[in-house]
């Protein structure tokens, strides 16, 4: 086993879990691979026969659709292969119709072949316009079915065969393309529910991207908004907080030094609030918090930030960095009607009243 096989073994393995795609090699792999079972199962009975033209037929598709599965290295080349191997199928069992008559079944491959042609060129990348595909393969193969079966059923085969011979083969081939359809169709479910998961997961991820600050993990100012917004409860504080002297940190120690201290303190403000409080990063170095509770909730909340802080040990090098955060606070009762936009002011402002007051301290009024 060479390692191609390995790797296709590998694949299905992971798409029969659920938990992966295959590639497209390994997808035309194996739908080629199965028509080589097929061709050489039928080239033995063509063979019992002793129809040998269609044995060499039989053969030389086997050998054609083994040369696709090694000559395919990736997607670009995957359609052209597809779509020889499709109608090499199709030509195969019309072919056998003609020479051994129409109630030997082998028409029955024209109709399998549909759904795996679709689960192939839909699931393949770089195919532009799958649908277009499948509607010209399906179309053309429906109209030569069609109209070599008016010539032929009522004529007379090249090949004679014992009474019964027909319905032993005609047998046969309805358990092999029942295989077909219900091996492929499956395939095709379990690679489509694979892509509608990492679909979803894609969404979740972009929906977090649009929602939180990608460095610090917490809620950005849009997030927030919409959030104050949609909020019911009327009991909370708000509180703006702002990272005294960080540009200095950023000059001093650099601007990846000064990412780490903004992550440790969006985690130090994080495991202070409560897990029903909500805590983001506003923009910068200022962050805001709505916690629920009273004024007297919100100064603990603050306190505990500021203890965290006091106890972190951030260092550059022999250097040991510390940080400080000022702090205003607002009231929702204190605001008519709550509004939003009067409560950023009202913090922001007792914020600015704290940096001019020295800094590392916490504003809960004007003045």
């Amino acid at each position: 086993m060479d390692r191609d096989d390995k790797d296709m073994i590998k694949e299905l393995a992971l798409i029969l879990k659920g938990k992966d795609k295959m590639t497209d090699r390994v997808r035309f792999r194996i739908l080629a691979l199965s028509l080589v079972c097929v061709y050489l199962i039928q080239a033995g009975i063509f063979t019992v026969l002793g129809c040998m033209p269609l044995v060499g037929v039989n053969l030389a598709f086997c050998l054609l659709n083994l040369a696709g599965t090694y000559r395919i290295r990736n997607s670009r080349c995957c359609l052209g292969w597809i779509s020889v191997v499709y109608f090499v199928a199709c030509f195969q069992s019309l072919l056998s119709c003609v020479l051994l008559g129409w109630t030997y079944g082998f028409s029955l491959y024209n109709i399998a072949m549909i759904p795996v042609v679709f689960y192939m060129l839909y699931l393949t990348e770089n195919i532009d316009n799958p649908k277009k595909y499948a509607l010209i393969y399906t179309v053309a193969n429906c109209a030569a079915t069609l109209v070599l079966r008016s010539i032929v059923y009522g004529g007379e085969p090249v090949y004679y065969y014992p009474i019964g011979t027909d319905f032993k083969i005609s047998f046969f081939n309805n358990i092999v393309c029942f295989i077909l359809v219900i091996v492929f169709s499956t395939l095709f479910i379990l690679e489509l529910a694979v892509s509608r998961k990492e679909l979803v997961e894609q969404n979740e991820k972009l929906v977090r991207l649009a929602n939180y600050d990608e460095l610090t993990q917490l809620r950005n100012r849009r997030s927030i908004l919409a959030e104050w917004k949609s909020m019911e409860r009327t009991d909370y504080c708000v509180i703006m907080g702002d990272i005294d002297d960080f540009k200095k940190i950023n000059d001093t120690y650099g601007h990846e030094q000064g990412d780490e201290v903004l992550k440790a303190v969006s985690a130090s403000m994080a495991e202070a609030a409560d897990r029903n409080d909500y805590v983001s990063r506003w923009g910068g170095e200022e962050f805001l918090l709505i916690v629920f509770g009273d004024l007297a909730y919100a100064l603990e909340v603050v306190k505990r930030i500021q203890q965290k802080l006091k106890q972190a040990e951030w260092k550059s090098g022999e250097h040991k960095i510390v940080v400080t955060m000022t702090f205003g606070v607002s009231q929702r009762g204190s605001v008519p009607d709550g509004n939003i936009d009067e409560l950023i002011r009202q913090a922001d402002r007792r914020l600015y009243l704290g940096k001019r007051a020295g800094k590392n301290c916490v504003k809960t009024e004007d003045g």
